[in-house]
């Protein structure tokens, strides 16, 4: 990542991030850029802290500086929560400091704030930031495929062109990962304080942060911005659930039968999620004996794509299908089913097991 000019100190996305942000440079850490978020938090203008020592900001907090020092000199990421408001600051923050590079040089810092609310306001800003990182990276995906069109006509700057807009999906997606890898922390440090009989909402909101990080990072790594591979989406997803919610020795198994096919990265976070949703349930309530084996499998059918969640375990009876239609879990399912503009069919297998089939069309509804 290398440092951007002093007349455009960060890319002009960064103004919609939720997440208070600002970016230092120099030795003495002058304040080069802060985003919309962070000029609200600390309740003052841009102009009027750009220029200025970031140490004016945090007169009282020695320690922060002197981390902000580490980073600069060591090219190290910290995360420094504080301990009481600090300076203009009216909450108590978390800053997550990493370097910014040029030439494998640091040359400056990048600075997020979190702030240290009750744990309801928490979750609720988890929620809000996830879903405005989905909305904005629709908004961003319409906004390259507008500059595209105007780079038509400059057939000579074409190639390049589309390099670079890659290259800043790349980048947005890498940075919006990051951000929610930074939730799942907070979310990890949640649960080490939290009761177990308490806990198991917060296991399930990380398993769905994660299935959206997965697709982030699978974009990210992509040379195909404008889509999602759901055969490599599906491979990650089993690997996930395989790991967080199976012991090595347990006697249940995913497996994963796919074709290639593609989809738009928005219609991706709500396949995801359903994946997850259906692939924990099965884990959670198909197999009481503690063995059997799960299929997840994907295939494109002429113009839609069919996904199969079936798994050998004990079934479901009327009850039980009566029993979780008020369920959130269930809730959920029905909204991203309705999110991809598909149909959902549940049948007990012949043998044992059940099968949940979904199909949905490859590409959304005009």
């Amino acid at each position: 990542m290398t440092m951007q000019p002093k007349s455009d100190p960060a890319p002009p996305t960064l103004d919609h991030v939720p997440f208070p942000l600002a970016t230092v440079e120099g030795e003495n850490h002058i304040v080069r850029y802060t985003n919309p978020a962070f000029c609200k938090l600390i309740d003052k203008a841009s102009d009027e802290i750009v220029g200025k020592p970031f140490s004016e900001l945090l007169p009282a907090d020695v320690e922060c500086m002197a981390l902000l020092d580490r980073v600069y000199r060591t090219g190290a990421a910290v995360i420094h929560k504080g301990q009481q408001p600090v300076g203009s600051l009216p909450v108590v923050p978390i800053f997550t400091m990493w370097p910014v590079l040029a030439e494998q040089r640091p040359v400056g810092v990048m600075i997020q704030v979190i702030q240290a609310q009750s744990l309801y306001d928490k979750t609720l800003a988890m929620n809000e930031a996830l879903l405005l990182g989905s909305l904005r990276q629709h908004e961003l995906a319409a906004a390259a495929d507008e500059a595209n069109a105007r780079l038509q006509a400059e057939m000579v700057q074409r190639v390049q062109s589309e390099r670079d807009a890659l290259m800043l999906t790349k980048e947005i997606s890498h940075r919006i990962k990051n951000n929610l890898q930074s939730i799942l922390a907070l979310i990890g440090s949640e649960l080490t304080r939290t009761p177990a009989e308490f806990a198991q909402g917060y296991f399930a909101m990380q398993a769905r942060i994660s299935a959206i990080a997965q697709l982030y990072d699978l974009i990210s790594q992509s040379n195909h911005g404008d889509t999602v591979q759901l055969d490599a989406y599906l491979r990650q997803l089993a690997a996930f659930m395989s790991a967080s919610l199976l012991e090595t020795s347990s006697g249940i198994s995913i497996e994963v039968e796919t074709t290639a096919a593609e989809i738009g990265p928005d219609r991706a976070v709500a396949f995801g999620l359903l994946v997850n949703e259906l692939g924990t349930n099965a884990i959670k309530h198909a197999f009481p004996d503690g063995s059997g084996q799960i299929t997840l499998s994907i295939e494109r059918i002429g113009d839609q794509i069919e996904l199969i969640v079936a798994d050998d375990g004990v079934g479901m009876i009327a009850k039980d299908t009566l029993a979780v239609q008020g369920r959130h879990g269930s809730d959920y399912v029905a909204i991203f089913v309705r999110q991809l503009g598909g149909t959902m069919t549940v049948a007990k297998a012949r043998k044992a097991g059940t099968t949940i089939n979904i199909r949905f069309p490859l590409h959304p509804a005009s």
